[in-house]
């Protein structure tokens, strides 16, 4: 028979003053034929929170502009796909977002780069307030969307409590108020940061 098991993970992860707090519900479905192994499904919230970060237009574009913030401030909430291995006491597996919703306040960002004209050229050198880009789908893959992956390794001290640690890489994507050169309305930048967090079954 199937058999399903869930929980909540409740970290942190943090590199160079990058800071991501994030919360996973988890739910699992082991195989009778196969119960070490187990996929699953759930749901993050997550934020990110740094100091000055460069974004970037995707990585195809020609062109070499640049949204420079002084600080970031972003959060969201993600639906994820996941696996991984039961090996005694450890659960060994990844995770990715699928879909999901970015939020957070509106930030000042100069926009620079090397030579720009035609559309959006008239914004050089200027602010622009830019918030969190709001739909996303499949950043692991994809340029310009917020999201998450990890690959982690849980360990359960008991029965009722784990310790869970990870490597999370994720993108936040910020949106410009207008078209700027080459039609780009968004710009990302990339992190990577290892993860600590408690984990906490819901029901086995």
């Amino acid at each position: 028979m199937s058999r399903v098991t869930s929980g909540i993970d409740l970290g942190l992860g943090y590199q160079d003053k990058v800071w991501v707090p994030s919360a996973t519900y988890h739910q699992e479905l082991s195989l009778t034929n196969f119960p070490w192994f187990r996929v699953g499904w759930g749901v993050r919230t997550w934020g990110y929170y740094a100091g000055r970060t460069d974004m970037l237009p995707k990585t195809s574009a020609l062109n070499a502009d640049t949204l420079k913030f002084g600080k970031l401030s972003a959060n969201g909430v993600s639906f994820l796909v996941g696996a991984n291995v039961r090996l005694w006491k450890f659960d060994i597996g990844a995770n990715t977002d699928l879909f999901g919703l970015a939020f957070g306040l509106k930030r000042n960002a100069l926009y620079a780069g090397g030579k720009l004209y035609g559309e959006g050229g008239a914004h050089y050198n200027a602010y622009l307030k830019s918030a969190p880009a709001t739909l996303n789908a499949l950043p692991l893959f994809m340029d310009k969307q917020n999201g998450q992956s990890e690959a982690y390794v849980r360990f359960w001290i008991t029965d009722q409590i784990g310790l869970k640690v990870a490597y999370v890489h994720g993108r936040v994507t910020y949106a410009a108020p207008e078209k700027l050169i080459n039609g780009q309305t968004r710009y990302s930048t990339t992190y990577g940061v290892p993860y600590i967090a408690l984990s906490f079954p819901l029901y086995n």
